[in-house]
């Protein structure tokens, strides 16, 4: 998954390379951390099953964003 993400975000800054490549690596630890802190808020609450649910939905949530927006994006210019 990193190298794809690290792929679109080289062809997003063609020019600055070196920007891509941090915002990228900074970006997947931001959300490593983020996911962890989401962890450890609701392992307390709830048992390990309704944890990984939890991750789950949220992967499941933030893949149909991605996937809405690439098909906007590729929708908007075969309108044209």
């Amino acid at each position: 998954m990193f190298m794809t993400t690290q792929n679109a975000m080289l062809h997003c800054a063609p020019g600055r390379p070196d920007i891509a490549l941090t915002a990228n690596s900074g970006s997947y630890n931001a959300g490593m951390a983020a996911g962890a802190a989401l962890g450890g808020l609701i392992l307390p609450l709830a048992d390990v099953r309704d944890t990984f649910l939890a991750g789950r939905l949220l992967t499941v949530g933030s893949c149909a964003v991605l996937l809405g927006g690439r098909l906007q994006r590729y929708g908007s210019k075969s309108a044209k």
